[in-house]
């Protein structure tokens, strides 16, 4: 007697990873806004992190400007109230910078090359749940990885 083993129906079987509402991965595809991708398709996904701010960078620039404006003109002059205030906005652009780090957190996103052209699956500023999406695609990429002999 003959087994019928039809093992292309437990193939097709869809485990659904991450039903958000923004993403859906599953171990076949990830549908976004811009449409459903199938997983083995998908050739790199990277993890990239953006600062959304342009004004962040320029700020330190000229946060490391003024210090190195102070020091010199502070010794020029031998003005250590010069040094004092110069050193004083300097801690305070720091701290402003640490406060709109905490505040404003970088943006981050998961790309992925679909077909020859660069797409975003997923973005945003929640950690949380960038992680959880980014531990669904990794789920899912390993799912549609070659068998191991």
């Amino acid at each position: 007697m003959a087994l019928n083993a039809d093992v292309s129906s437990a193939d097709r079987r869809v485990v659904y990873l991450y039903p958000g509402p923004r993403i859906v991965v599953t171990n076949r595809w990830i549908e976004n806004a811009q449409g459903r991708f199938l997983v083995r398709d998908l050739r790199p996904i990277i993890r990239a992190e953006v600062r959304a701010y342009p004004a962040w960078t320029m700020a330190l620039i000229f946060g490391a400007i003024e210090l190195l404006l102070a020091v010199p003109l502070a010794a020029v002059y031998g003005s250590a109230m010069l040094l004092c205030v110069g050193l004083a906005s300097a801690v305070g652009l720091g701290i402003a910078l640490l406060v709109d780090g905490w505040r404003n957190p970088r943006w981050m996103a998961l790309v992925a090359v679909y077909r020859g052209q660069e797409i975003t699956l997923f973005s945003t500023r929640d950690q949380q749940e960038f992680g959880k999406v980014r531990r669904a695609v990794i789920r899912a990429v390993e799912a549609n990885g070659t068998p191991r002999l």
